[in-house]
C-alpha cells in the first residue's frame, strides 16, 4: 500500500490574468513533519497556501489530505487548523464572540481549550479585534486554530 500523506500537493500550478504565481509545485509532507514555505514577498507561498485550501481555484494539480480531496468530508475540514496573515474575522469582533462563532462552526470546539490559549496568551475577551495589535491578532488566530484540536496546522507567517 502507498503510504498516505498528511498532504500531497502533485503539481500544483496557478495563474492570475496570464501570471504565473505557482508553476507545477508538489510537495509531500508526512504526519509529524514540518515544512515551510520561504520566499520573497509575491512568491506565491500565500497563494500555494489558498490553493491546498481550495481557497481559490488551480489552474492544474491535485491536493489530497491524508488522502482524501478536501472537499470529500467536512470532518476533513474540521481536521485542519489554519492561521492567515490577514486574519479570518470581522474587527468589531471580541474573543469571546469569535469563540461562539467558532464553537458553533466546529463541531470539535473545545471552549475550556480556548479560554486557556486566551488567558496564556492575555488576551482581552470584551476588546474589538480593530483595537488589538498584529501580535495580539496572531495570538488570537492561534487560539481558535489549535481549540478545535486539528490533526494538521497550516500558519500564513
Amino acid at each position: 500500500m502507498a503510504e498516505q500523506y498528511a498532504i500531497e500537493m502533485l503539481h500544483i500550478t496557478k495563474r492570475f490574468a496570464g501570471i504565473t504565481a505557482n508553476d507545477d509545485i508538489t510537495l509531500r509532507l508526512k504526519k509529524g513533519e514540518i515544512h515551510a514555505l520561504l520566499g520573497e514577498n509575491g512568491a506565491g507561498k500565500s497563494t500555494t497556501i489558498k490553493a491546498i485550501l481550495d481557497l481559490i481555484r488551480k489552474d492544474d494539480g491535485t491536493v489530497t489530505f491524508w488522502g482524501r480531496k478536501l472537499s470529500d468530508s467536512k470532518q476533513l475540514k474540521e481536521d485542519i487548523g489554519v492561521v492567515f496573515e490577514q486574519g479570518n474575522f470581522y474587527e468589531t469582533l471580541t474573543s469571546t464572540q469569535i469563540g461562539s462563532i467558532s464553537a458553533a462552526a466546529y463541531t470539535q470546539w473545545d471552549q475550556k481549550v480556548y479560554e486557556g490559549y486566551l488567558e496564556r496568551f492575555q488576551l482581552p475577551k470584551d476588546k474589538a479585534l480593530k483595537t488589538l495589535s498584529n501580535g495580539m491578532r496572531t495570538k488570537l488566530g492561534i487560539a481558535v486554530a489549535l481549540s478545535h484540536h486539528p490533526k494538521l496546522l497550516i500558519l500564513d507567517e
